[in-house]
């Protein structure tokens, strides 16, 4: 598909391979009914991230971080202030965060529920501050710096934390900040990865609106990549940007930039998180 987008009166265009025309009205009309109803009855994290879970599930071979740059958060901005009269780009700082971490709980559930494993999105300042109490790492670090946990699934009722998940649409959100809060995990013993849609594009008529993301490369990398690849502040650094460049080689920290392919489950997150609930229990 072919989308037109249009900055200061002029209209350009950006490729989006793999989406249909068909999918993409498909996800208007469902964030439509979505934002057309009480947000008592759906929040906007709920539409976003229903919105994203569709597409992701209906264009399998596009790629997750244009759909969510490209699609919902554009076809957000256009809907939002005809369904709830709210300021699109605040409302979205607001929402799209949490949404990004329910997509990681419903998307991942299914796959990891079968090896034992539980991941759940933390949303509010009440979840993140019991989780960091779990941790026992909460007087170390602030009461906001953790997303998503992973539990083993001990008995029916019982689950025994094993890490914590960092999730980033952007880089650019202050990824330095959720730093204290990894190697607290790791020193404790937890598994602390960073997951991320690596958005990052520039609009004309100094870019080409190309998702190109922020992690650079191995032989020119950026300094959101030398927290994996040189200091190992997380458990590497899952990228679902299919533009992103993975880590070539044996690295100085031994953590790693891994590019998924959200259609091929289990992805290698999966895959690592499976394993290190695995090893828990030996």
């Amino acid at each position: 598909m072919r989308l037109t987008l249009r900055f200061h009166g002029t209209e350009y265009t950006v490729d989006l391979p793999g989406l249909s025309d068909r999918d993409y009205e498909a996800a208007r009309a469902g964030l439509q009914a979505d934002l057309a109803r009480p947000e008592g009855q759906v929040k906007n994290r709920e539409a976003i991230c229903s919105a994203f879970l569709a597409l992701v599930r209906s264009a399998p071979t596009a790629n997750p971080s244009d759909l969510w740059h490209h699609v919902v958060y554009r076809l957000y901005c256009e809907i939002l202030p005809n369904t709830r009269q709210q300021n699109p780009p605040q409302s979205w700082v607001r929402s799209s965060g949490d949404a990004l971490e329910l997509f990681l709980e419903r998307w991942y559930e299914p796959i990891l529920h079968p090896h034992g494993v539980s991941i759940s999105a933390l949303i509010g300042r009440a979840q993140k501050r019991a989780a960091l109490a779990q941790f026992g790492i909460s007087d170390a670090v602030g009461d906001s710096k953790l997303d998503v946990t992973l539990a083993r699934l001990v008995a029916q009722d019982e689950r025994a934390l094993f890490g914590g998940v960092h999730v980033k649409a952007s880089l650019a959100e202050r990824v330095s900040d959720d730093i204290p809060c990894s190697r607290a995990l790791q020193r404790k013993g937890f598994l602390s990865p960073l997951w991320t849609l690596d958005v990052k594009s520039f609009p004309p008529p100094h870019g080409d609106l190309v998702n190109r993301g922020e992690l650079g490369a191995p032989d020119s990398p950026s300094e959101k990549r030398k927290y994996v690849e040189e200091h190992g502040d997380f458990d590497h650094c899952y990228s679902a940007n299919t533009r992103s460049v993975p880590s070539a080689g044996k690295t100085r920290s031994g953590k790693r930039v891994i590019v998924l392919d959200l259609a091929r489950q289990p992805d290698q997150f999966a895959k690592d998180v499976t394993a290190a609930a695995a090893r828990k229990r030996c």
